[in-house]
């Protein structure tokens, strides 16, 4: 290989994607507190680490005058097991357990349920290293050749295909995947085609190829590599990879007049077949203040505070689009997000009540006093068991409660059987329609509370 096809065929691959992987974790870094709260953004930036490991270890060894541009086999070895390993982590936590997407969520299951799946998988690469560190201390320093170590370290990786194959499949099959648009399809093809091709090529070149058959073609290897990294750094912007959290602001609509009601603090069942209900309570408690003359509780509190109670931030989570909504009603500046399967700023697909349950958990442990309307859960439930969907509404009961805040659930009674309903209706204050509203707001009355 002459200096020019060694430039263009070796180090300029290398040189360029170790350019991309700083450039990588310059995007993480600006979105850090919502890359690091999702789990599945651990992952992939110990994917892209471990790359960049490897890029620099070969390129510092090409430097000093490999033979044959081969790295030691062990390295290859580390480095197809904890990718292929990685990769399947990322797609268990994507399929199977979606629901401990965020990070502490994963830390909870992980410390109640140490052995799992993913640990195991885990732990049986940690032993095929250690067989592979055993051939590399005892002897046998051209460990790649040994026709028994290459066939466990290929079994590891074929296994992780499999698996990154069959957990999606099951996850369909189960109901827990909607089915993707041929768009989706291909990009997600593109991306499982590179999380897995990434330690297959590197097996095949430097673990099998290189030591096995005393060959090695750097050339096809760096740019077949440095391709397939290209799609994985796209995961960066990605917003899967990350958390939704949402930036409150107190609504400064000029609307005129107050309040003299204020709900106290607790999670609120409106049963309204029309929904319109929930949506004009929600509406008055963050465009309306309360009138001065109101007494305000716990003098002893903040002026935050003081100023929370007074005019509180406000939540909305709905399936109308936010436009309509915003047009509608005097909501200016109060964020909304959208139910939708299409991408963009503030917006949760259905699938991802996980997410959904996470974003809201953040805005009222941000925001106390705040108030919180989810409305579409019969949306969510197109897409989701009602198990599911209930485990996620029971979750923010206690956040509920803890931040002072009041959490108003909207749904139309009569898309649930009766069941249903009365599981909905547990742990919650139910109120019926736009009578129910009116006896609510009677009963918050504080000036009528003070007289």
């Amino acid at each position: 290989m002459s200096d020019l096809e060694y430039l263009i065929g070796v180090v300029a691959p290398r040189l360029i994607g170790l350019a991309l992987i700083a450039y990588s974790f310059l995007l993480v870094y600006r979105v850090r507190v919502r890359f690091f709260a999702v789990i599945r953004g651990l992952v992939v930036i110990s994917f892209i680490t471990t790359v960049m490991l490897l890029w620099i270890f070969e390129t510092a060894f090409f430097m000093v005058g490999g033979e044959n541009h081969a790295h030691p086999p062990f390295i290859g070895i580390c480095f197809v097991v904890v990718t292929s390993w990685l990769s399947v982590w990322t797609v268990a936590i994507t399929t199977k357990y979606r629901d401990y997407f965020t990070t502490s969520a994963f830390k909870k299951w992980i410390s109640a349920k140490p052995v799992n799946p993913i640990t195991a998988w885990g732990a049986t690469g940690i032993l095929v290293l250690v067989a592979a560190l055993v051939a590399d201390t005892i002897g046998e320093r051209d460990s790649g050749s040994s026709g028994w170590l290459l066939a466990i370290v290929l079994g590891y990786l074929l296994t992780s295909a499999a698996l990154g194959v069959a957990m999606p499949i099951s996850a369909r099959r189960r109901g827990d995947l909607r089915k993707l648009n041929p768009k989706e399809k291909w990009g997600m093809a593109l991306l499982a085609s590179s999380w897995i091709g990434i330690p297959s090529t590197e097996y095949f070149f430097h673990v099998y190829h290189a030591h096995a058959m005393g060959a090695i073609y750097d050339y096809a290897y760096s740019w077949m590599m440095f391709v397939m990294f290209v799609f994985i750094l796209k995961s960066v912007t990605s917003g899967r990879f990350t958390a939704l959290i949402v930036d409150a602001e107190v609504e400064m609509t000029e609307q005129g007049g107050f309040r003299s009601y204020d709900i106290p603090r607790g999670v609120y069942l409106f049963e309204d077949e029309n929904g319109g209900s929930a949506t004009n309570l929600f509406v008055e408690l963050v465009t309306l203040p309360l009138r001065p003359d109101v007494a305000i509780p716990e003098k002893e509190s903040a002026t935050s505070d003081t100023l929370a109670f007074l005019i509180p931030k406000g939540l909305m989570i709905t399936r109308v689009f936010p436009e309509r909504i915003r047009e509608e009603h005097p909501l200016q500046v109060t964020p909304i997000i959208w139910l939708t399967e299409s991408t963009g700023d503030r917006r949760i697909p259905p699938t991802s009540v996980a997410l959904l349950t996470d974003a809201l958990i953040r805005f009222m442990e941000g925001n106390p006093n705040s108030i919180v309307l989810v409305d579409g859960i019969e949306y969510l439930l197109t897409f989701n068991d009602f198990t599911r969907v209930l485990k996620s509404l029971d979750s923010l009961n206690e956040t509920t409660w803890i931040t002072k805040s009041r959490l108003i659930i909207a749904i139309n009674p009569k898309a649930f059987d009766s069941k249903q309903v009365a599981m909905l209706e547990r742990d919650r204050i139910v109120i019926n329609g736009e009578e129910g509203l009116e006896e609510l707001k009677h009963s918050s009355n504080k000036l009528a509370r003070q007289e």
